[in-house]
């Protein structure tokens, strides 16, 4: 993977709470910020998922009601699941 360096203003809270973290998690803190990017990129994928899904749910009436209310809770947990498991 290839890295490139930048500069960032972040609030200094932010950054104790960064460099706390990371020395707990014997981490960097580029690693962290990083890691917290990832995880921030990957659940906006997971909520336009769900967000088309549930489009897609809308628009059929031809469904089950309850297996349509299932399925929108399943994917919403599952997501929700992922997420935390970061």
């Amino acid at each position: 993977m290839t890295t490139a360096k930048t500069a960032i203003s972040l609030e200094s809270t932010l950054l104790e709470q960064t460099d706390k973290l990371a020395k707990e998690t014997g981490n960097s803190r580029s690693g962290i910020i990083s890691l917290a990017l990832q995880r921030y990129f990957h659940e906006l994928e997971q909520q336009k998922i769900l967000e088309q899904l549930n489009l897609v749910y809308e628009d059929d009436t031809n469904s089950d009601p309850d297996f349509t209310q299932a399925a929108r809770k399943y994917f919403a947990d599952n997501i929700a699941t992922e997420s935390e498991e970061w």
